[in-house]
């Protein structure tokens, strides 16, 4: 049997992940911004997706 070997990883929170983010951003363009929204509805405009998230079409 094969071994199984565990790992804890580091999950970052989105703000922290925004920050990362953004450093990068900025040291390669001049004009960058990072932000943590709400998802919007994607079955709406001006995406127009045909299924909600979970949904399989």
């Amino acid at each position: 049997m094969a071994k199984v070997e565990r790992f804890a990883f580091h999950v970052p929170s989105l703000e922290e992940l925004a920050g990362v983010l953004q450093k990068g951003l900025k040291e390669n363009f001049a004009d960058a911004q990072v932000s943590v929204v709400d998802c919007p509805d994607l079955t709406k405009e001006p995406f127009n997706f045909p299924a909600k998230d979970g949904e399989i079409f």
